[in-house]
């Protein structure tokens, strides 16, 4: 269960409270602030007072109890918002696309003055969608994956699908659209996660070239054996050495 604070007016989740002076107070993680929710006010009925008037009727006037004077006096507090989250549609415009307000390239939040993004350096003026493509295969992954977004297999097989095609940092743009998106996407947020990790394990291996093993190895074979043909030489001067050496005696 998350509630909506009233500082900042994000969704924020409900781990902890404590109550003041009779009232709940719900301190958000994100800014700090404290929502608060008074007391309830219940409404006491009203009593019929006889006034005695100059014409002598005795007409009623409500008198209002101690305790709705005060609460018609005090300051109302807002009610805390309690807001259940429910996942942003999952929409073929809203796939590919990053919102407004992150930076296009790299998704991270972009503020209103900056020309630049502090993550990935892009300069905003000068971004072209072409030179970051998706290729179709992904694409169409990506569309069956919103199909079957809480099947957790299916994300496991669009990521397999991407280490393959070397397309692992475009899946992990995705993700961050997603996120972007929806905040509140632990699906989402699991598989930035899961990306996160995955590259981690890919980088030793693709730090090198294509092809880099097999002539790390030829490198090897050929050192080895100029190292084996100056040994061999330097046996071969060592031995006629020690037979001159006999010779002279």
């Amino acid at each position: 269960m998350k509630f909506q604070c009233d500082a900042c007016e994000r969704l924020v989740p409900l781990e902890t409270y404590r109550t003041e002076a009779g009232g709940l107070v719900v301190t958000c993680g994100r800014c700090g602030a404290d929502s608060r929710v008074g007391p309830p006010v219940t409404t006491a009925p009203r009593t019929e007072v006889p006034v005695a008037s100059a014409a002598g009727a005795s007409p009623s006037v409500p008198v209002v109890p101690p305790s709705e004077s005060w609460s018609a006096s005090a300051p109302v507090t807002p009610a805390l918002r309690v807001v259940r989250s429910e996942s942003a549609p999952l929409t073929d415009d809203a796939l590919f696309e990053p919102p407004p307000g992150v930076c296009p390239k790299c998704v991270a939040p972009r503020r209103e003055e900056a020309l630049s993004c502090p993550q990935c350096g892009l300069v905003y003026v000068n971004y072209q969608p072409e030179e970051h493509p998706l290729s179709d295969v992904l694409a169409d992954a990506w569309r069956t994956l919103a199909a079957r977004w809480e099947d957790w297999d299916a994300h496991d097989r669009l990521m397999t699908l991407a280490v393959g095609r070397g397309e692992l940092a475009m899946a992990g743009r995705l993700y961050r659209i997603r996120l972007a998106r929806a905040p509140d996407d632990a699906v989402a947020r699991r598989g930035r996660d899961e990306v996160v990790r995955r590259a981690t394990l890919v980088v030793p291996s693709s730090v090198e070239p294509a092809g880099t093993p097999s002539v790390v190895r030829r490198l090897k074979t050929v050192a080895v054996g100029v190292g084996f043909i100056v040994v061999l030489v330097l046996a071969v001067l060592v031995f006629q050495h020690l037979r001159t050496l006999s010779a002279g005696y």
